[in-house]
């Protein structure tokens, strides 16, 4: 009668709980009922093979099997009452489940002759005569898998349509800011001369600051600036950002003469996004939403003037 009230679970034969219960089945039907030797029932590949173990309704071992790293099964072992209930069965399906999830194209058994017909049942075939192995009559039986289907690939994501941005004033250049921060996933590095104390203090562009710095793992915000010292004065909510999440948002002040004058400013996204200032005392501006190759241009002279810049002490109290 096919029952439903046992559970299967993977075994570690390190553990000494689950190698006692997986000991404690196996001695039942191998040694005391079949007359194995001990000494033959446990071996080397013990240590090197995953377990299943079929466990009673209360939690008491009732079942066994093995699976070799060269994908021989063994070790299959009901105890008498839980025999013809479903738990060989079972424990085989697990066990040929965890082979296909290896990559084996092939399973072998050494089955006790009068139990060939179960394998029989769940696609072995025989593979020779009959042979003894600890007094008892045997057959070598194999089963070819057929591999796992491999997972769908996600789709590519769509890149972000191209669009050219030119800026002439404040306004235009705050809303074009707020589009490249929109395009932006997980990255967003800025190299300005002096953090502008509203530029990045519109509510709006919070929003996607925040949304950036949350967005999971690899989420980075980087800022080179000369200065903060007017944003700090003004309130800047964009440092009160980064103080709540310091390891994102980041902060450096550039040392070398030539990145102190440099005239321009930028920031780019990991994205493609990107929007330059010729001269960064200037509102006048260009940039698109997606030009990956202008974007790894400016990314290439960031990485350098990060590398030589320092963390701005100014800013710990703040706890940045």
């Amino acid at each position: 009668m096919i029952r439903d009230d046992f559970s299967l679970e993977t075994a570690d034969w390190g553990n000494d709980r689950d190698r006692t219960d997986l000991c404690a089945v196996r001695d039942a039907v191998f040694v005391r009922e079949q007359n194995v030797p001990p000494e033959m029932e446990v071996d080397e590949d013990d240590a090197r093979s995953l377990h299943v173990l079929a466990r009673g309704p209360d939690r008491e071992p009732v079942g066994t099997g093995r699976l070799s790293a060269d994908g021989k099964i063994g070790r299959m072992a009901v105890l008498p009452d839980w025999r013809r209930s479903g738990v060989g069965a079972s424990i085989l399906r697990l066990l040929l489940e965890q082979a296909r999830s290896r990559g084996l194209r092939e399973v072998q058994l050494h089955a006790q002759t009068d139990a060939s017909g179960f394998y029989l049942k769940h696609g072995f075939g025989v593979d020779g005569g009959d042979f003894e192995e600890a007094g008892i009559p045997h057959r070598l039986m194999r089963m070819q898998l057929q591999p796992l289907p491999s997972p769908p690939r996600a789709p590519p994501q769509a890149r972000p349509e191209a669009r050219i941005l030119s800026v002439q004033t404040r306004e235009q250049l705050i809303e074009a800011t707020l589009t490249i921060l929109r395009g932006s996933r997980h990255g967003l590095r800025i190299l300005v001369h002096e953090l502008d104390p509203v530029l990045l203090d519109d509510s709006a562009c919070l929003v996607e600051l925040r949304r950036i710095a949350i967005s999971g793992r690899g989420a980075s915000i980087r800022v080179i600036a000369q200065s903060v010292e007017h944003a700090q004065r003004e309130g800047n909510r964009m440092l009160e950002l980064a103080q709540r999440l310091p390891s994102v948002i980041q902060f450096r002040r550039p040392l070398e003469d030539v990145d102190r004058e440099y005239p321009s400013a930028f920031m780019y996204t990991d994205v493609g996004g990107y929007l330059f200032r010729p001269i960064a005392q200037r509102m006048e501006s260009i940039g698109s939403t997606c030009a990956p190759g202008r974007a790894a241009q400016l990314e290439a002279l960031f990485d350098q003037v990060w590398e030589r810049s320092e963390p701005m002490i100014e800013l710990r109290p703040l706890g940045l």
